[in-house]
């Protein structure tokens, strides 16, 4: 039954990824917000110093392959040593191999060209619709953010996994569009749909009765230290 609605919800946010993608590059591919995304993407590459072209390398490197798979591991582990089964684990492993999916099949079916401005980074051979950097990033961080919020909600680990779910990502994702890989509409419409990703597969793996076991489950670990 899980496994038959992680897929559904997979279908769902495919489709919404590949309604965005022929939004921007078929229905207004020639209005007001491409002319726009492309005066950006020349201000951009006019204002460019030694020092942020140096400093934005370490966001393609948080936002790469390996990168992302070495993190979600480590983040897989934290999860796992909070004690509550492997339903926290497999929630940030799911999210980080599902949002890989949906990249893939979109940049395969929605063709688009990186913006004109030279480019700092080696181009991959994807389209520029969407940031797969962007979205990883999204999926990791926030996927770890909400699985620890799914333990104990007031721990101070908490705060810290939120500031990095924030963080992190944004920096990624302005790195992106000042190394010039991506276009504004590229690293937003990974955001959404890596948001709503998130959101539903939390609905699905980790409901609010599971983090009430998990409260319960910590109150008896306090009470049996007594």
């Amino acid at each position: 039954m899980l496994v038959a609605l992680v897929l559904g919800a997979l279908v769902l946010v495919e489709g919404l990824l590949l309604g965005l993608g022929l939004l921007v590059t078929r229905v207004l591919a020639h209005s007001w917000l491409h002319r726009d995304e492309l005066d950006f993407e020349r201000s951009v590459a006019a204002h460019r110093m030694g020092l942020w072209n140096q400093v934005t390398r370490y966001g393609t490197l948080l936002g790469a392959t390996n990168s992302v798979i070495a993190l979600t591991a480590a983040g897989c582990l934290v999860l796992a040593v909070r004690g509550h089964g492997p339903r926290l684990p497999t929630f940030l492993a799911v999210a980080v191999v599902g949002e890989t999916i949906l990249f893939v099949v979109a940049s395969v079916l929605v063709h688009r060209l990186r913006p004109p401005i030279p480019h700092l980074d080696s181009a991959p051979p994807t389209s520029s619709f969407p940031s797969g950097h962007t979205a990883a990033t999204v999926a990791l961080w926030c996927g770890l953010a909400l699985g620890l919020a799914r333990t104990h909600p007031r721990h101070p680990l908490r705060v810290v996994s939120w500031a990095l779910a924030v963080l992190v990502p944004a920096f990624v994702l302005w790195t992106r569009l000042y190394r010039g890989m991506h276009w504004p509409t590229d690293v937003a419409a990974s955001v959404v749909f890596t948001v709503v990703w998130l959101l539903m597969l939390r609905a699905i793996l980790l409901p609010p009765m599971f983090r009430t076991g998990c409260e319960s489950a910590a109150v008896r670990r306090r009470e049996l230290r007594r």
